[in-house]
């Protein structure tokens, strides 16, 4: 298949931390359709349990969208299902010990007291 020098172009401006942003979009998305394809359900069905339109869901599972945390957290909530994992470094200011690896929805974060 033959590429647009123009394209090709632009690729290459595109810096780094937009790459890994998008990267990271795209990332969400593919959890996203894994947990409808295991409980057997549409992006319609998603719709419906957050109250959306299948039209902005539809563009949410383009690659397009600003997952917020709170949008994060309300199709967790609707999958009944984790979509992101938040990994705890090591840190001294915060005393945590041993990072380990906690479900985004989960109300403490395992070391704080």
């Amino acid at each position: 298949m033959m590429r647009s020098k123009i394209l090709e172009e632009r690729r290459r401006r595109v810096s780094p931390e937009v790459r890994q942003r998008v990267a990271l979009s795209f990332r969400i998305i593919d959890r996203i359709h894994e947990v409808l394809e295991e409980k057997g359900l549409k992006q319609k069905d998603l719709a419906q349990r957050l109250g959306k339109s299948e039209a902005e869901i539809s563009k949410w599972m383009r690659g397009t969208h600003n997952f917020t945390i709170d949008t994060i957290s309300a199709i967790e909530q609707a999958l009944q299902a984790p979509i992101v994992e938040v990994y705890n470094h090591p840190s001294a200011a915060y005393g945590i010990e041993n990072p380990s690896p906690i479900a985004a929805a989960e109300p403490e974060a395992p070391g704080y007291n």
